[in-house]
């Protein structure tokens, strides 16, 4: 994030004192905050599963006898593994010829290989010179028609961080480019990647809803795994040009859920700029900060950049009436809360006071915390809040909670959209919105909406899934795509 030229939701936004995206001391599920008033509120830590230790295990099955691993310790990586593998030639032995126009489906002829540092590389597909180049890796080798994964570093480090099924979303993108080789398609490199992406995203669909898959999986899983496939992400400031361009993490996160969201065909129609990358390179000071601005800065500029934003954007939405400015944000020590409708509120760390119509944020730990993530965290936090405001003004009450932190969340996504660099060519606008993005600041956005949430949060809000994907909608396709976003 670059200077300019100069979490939750309510059951009807217009009646409770705080808004429901507020962040809770506690996991309180219900809150009063005045004897009429009743609040939901939120614990701020990083979930498990998010990239903060998983421990989710999503099938219980001994892997099938018919699959053979070259390689296989037995591990418990690899009982996943071949679970995953006999999953996926079920999937693509009926989803190759409906998606490809009857073509026969072939499994890769060369098999499965377990890789560890043992490993011989003249036995391994495509025969490595170094053992180091599969290390911590995962590949199809299109020659041998095989694929291989690093069973003792990469794949436990990612069952750790991220839950068992990321392991088997490894081998499921593998598998997209073995499809991909069978097809014949062949495109630059960063459209390789997001494809496979899309086609692990597909079965990933097929496993949730068919029924007959090995796995069983929930929404829990599926915020491991969109954790999982965002941590795969290019380092912020590659060029989607790039020769080995895999992507940025919004990217990854986008072309998995279109598969599991529209199927394989989608997935192969993508094509150089559908979709389109939204990866670009730093600029400027950005260098050598990697985009980053100080906590304190940010906190000031985001308020700023979201006041200017919505006054430019809320009459269209409003049918001409202007927007409310909000009262100035109160930061607060978590010793001293501010009050709100003349009463103090405490166990929030964040929240939305709808009656005075400001923003309160705790600073001691909790924003401090969202800033590890990145500076655009505390910006995408901010923004839910003013997300709600906006439904309130709009005179729109959603009627449930998850709704009203959808919408709160797309509204965060197209506010973001308009600090893209490309949407900031204007220099009278650039200095409007205070804030230009940096690479990297969209994943900050989906980084933080998937782990800053507690087990009862997904209940109360809806899975960290589908808040990517309402944010992804606010960025794609504007604040009017919002306005009657249903879960």
């Amino acid at each position: 994030m670059r200077r300019g030229l100069v979490a939750a939701a309510v059951a009807a936004l217009a009646g409770p004192t705080l808004a429901a995206c507020g962040v809770s001391v506690d996991h309180d599920r219900l809150q009063a905050a005045s004897p009429d008033d009743t609040v939901a509120g939120d614990d701020f830590s990083p979930e498990v599963g998010a990239g903060g230790g998983a421990t989710s295990t999503p099938t219980t099955l001994p892997p099938p006898t018919d699959v053979v691993i070259q390689g296989d310790t037995g591990s418990e990586v690899n009982r996943v593994a071949a679970n995953a593998i006999a999953d996926l030639n079920t999937f693509w032995g009926a989803t190759y010829p409906a998606t490809f126009d009857g073509a026969a489906y072939q499994p890769p002829a060369g098999g499965y290989h377990a890789v560890d540092r043992n490993s011989r590389p003249s036995t391994l597909p495509c025969q490595p010179y170094d053992i180091n180049q599969v290390l911590h890796n995962a590949y199809f080798c299109p020659s041998d028609d095989a694929i291989a994964w690093d069973e003792e570093f990469l794949m436990p480090e990612l069952a750790a961080g991220y839950g068992d099924f990321a392991v088997a979303v490894v081998i499921a993108h593998e598998w997209g480019h073995a499809i991909q080789h069978r097809a014949a398609f062949d495109q630059p490199t960063v459209v390789m990647e997001l494809q496979a992406d899309c086609y692990a995203g597909a079965w990933v669909q097929y496993v949730s809803k068919s029924g007959s898959s090995r796995f069983e999986i929930g929404t829990r899983e599926l915020d491991e795994a969109l954790a999982g496939v965002l941590s795969f992400r290019d380092s912020p400031g590659a060029s989607a040009e790039d020769p080995n361009a895999h992507g940025s993490g919004f990217d990854r996160v986008g072309a998995f859920q279109v598969g599991y969201e529209e199927g394989a065909g989608r997935c192969r129609a993508f094509t150089v700029g559908d979709p389109r990358p939204y990866q670009f390179q730093f600029e400027g000071d950005d260098r050598y900060t990697q985009g980053d601005m100080l906590q304190e800065e940010m906190e000031d500029q985001a308020f700023r950049s979201l006041d200017a934003y919505w006054a430019d954007v809320f009459p269209a939405l409003s049918g001409g009436r202007a927007w409310e400015p909000m009262a100035e944000p109160r930061p607060f020590g978590a010793d001293d809360p501010p009050s709100c409708n003349g009463q103090q509120v405490t166990g929030y760390r964040l929240f939305l006071c709808v009656p005075e119509r400001y923003v309160g944020y705790e600073v001691d730990e909790t924003i401090p915390r969202a800033y590890e993530m990145g500076d655009f965290a505390i910006g995408a936090l901010f923004g839910t809040q003013y997300g709600l405001e906006v439904q309130d003004q709009l005179q729109k009450p959603p009627g449930d909670e998850i709704t009203a932190t959808l919408r709160g969340d797309c509204f965060t996504g197209a506010w973001a959209a308009a600090m893209l660099p490309e949407r900031q060519l204007d220099p009278a606008v650039r200095e409007r919105y205070v804030l230009t993005l940096s690479p990297g600041d969209l994943d900050e956005g989906i980084r933080v909406l998937l782990s800053f949430r507690s087990e009862s949060d997904r209940e109360r809000q809806g899975p960290g899934f589908a808040r990517v994907r309402a944010f992804r909608t606010g960025v794609l396709s504007g604040p009017g795509a919002c306005v009657d976003l249903t879960a």
